[in-house]
């Protein structure tokens, strides 16, 4: 029986897939449509309850790497067999014939999807959302952001979805990325900086999700900058070690520096998934989506 809702009202049936020689459900609309205002009664999809079918991907700051870590991922988990979407609710600073992080996504993970579905908000000012939408004389609206996060979590076994900036930057006046978080209900990667600076950074994010009941899969450390004297090594081995000990969740990397990323975006993405910390990430994220963790 199926109870429907006033928000989504559409069905897709998936069929079994095979994974490494076992077979799996993966019936992301599932939860997507309960999460919209259906639900399913009396039927055997209700063991695709424990699927986790959508992560968020936010950081401590910007520019901390999480468009490359969203990439590598969706890469992977293709090779792995799964259908992954990707998703950027807002992206700011975004000019007409450069390169965007929601159309390096969409190419790497090979979607479908339009890049306007992908990506449903789009300013070129490159500030806050809340201040590049009112640039523009334009409003942000999170139900807008909901109805496609559902529609994408119904066309894909896993929706990846990169935030941004970091959890305090401003969506709308009354509403925060971690007020979008926890509406989309979805588990969280937090990427964040190997650096002096870095654990409390990382530790004001990690208890702001906390303080929400967010869960947390990871905190993934990356090495933004290169490190060229001792003192710099010998920050980036203090702060590895003290997240390790305080943050309470799995801490991966630090993922290499790598000079001209967005230049040579695809290049990148390919040697990174090499990398033994970001395959660490991507077994976790695969337990995460099975519901076997």
């Amino acid at each position: 029986m199926i109870v429907t809702g006033p928000t989504i009202r559409f069905v897709v049936r998936r069929p079994l897939r095979k994974l490494h020689g076992r077979s799996y459900i993966w019936l992301s609309s599932t939860i997507c449509r309960a999460r919209c205002g259906t639900a399913i009664v009396g039927t055997s999809e209700k063991r695709a309850s424990s699927v986790t079918h959508g992560i968020f991907i936010t950081g401590t700051d910007t520019a901390v790497g999480k468009t490359l870590v969203t990439a590598v991922l969706a890469r992977s988990l293709k090779e792995l067999g799964l259908d992954v979407g990707v998703m950027k609710p807002v992206e700011t600073g975004v000019v007409k014939g450069q390169p965007s992080d929601a159309g390096r996504l969409t190419r790497i993970a090979q979607v479908s999807d339009s890049l306007d579905f992908v990506r449903p908000y789009a300013f070129r000012l490159p500030v806050a959302p809340l201040d590049a939408a009112r640039a523009e004389r334009r409003t942000i609206k999170i139900p807008t952001i909901m109805r496609v996060y559902c529609q994408l979590q119904a066309q894909h076994d896993l929706l990846l979805i990169e935030g941004v900036g970091g959890v305090h930057v401003p969506m709308t006046a009354t509403m925060d990325v971690l007020d979008l978080i926890e509406k989309l209900k979805a588990p969280v990667l937090v990427v964040g900086r190997v650096g002096l600076g870095g654990v409390n950074h990382a530790m004001l994010t990690l208890n702001a999700l906390r303080a929400r009941a967010i869960p947390i899969l990871a905190l993934v450390l990356n090495q933004t900058v290169p490190v060229k004297t001792a003192v710099a090594r010998r920050q980036h081995r203090s702060t590895l070690e003290l997240l390790r000990e305080s943050a309470g969740v799995p801490v991966i990397g630090p993922l290499p520096y790598r000079a001209g990323v967005d230049a040579r975006f695809e290049r990148a993405v390919e040697t990174m998934a090499a990398n033994s910390e970001m395959k660490k990430l991507t077994k976790l994220v695969l337990a995460s989506a099975r519901g076997s963790r």
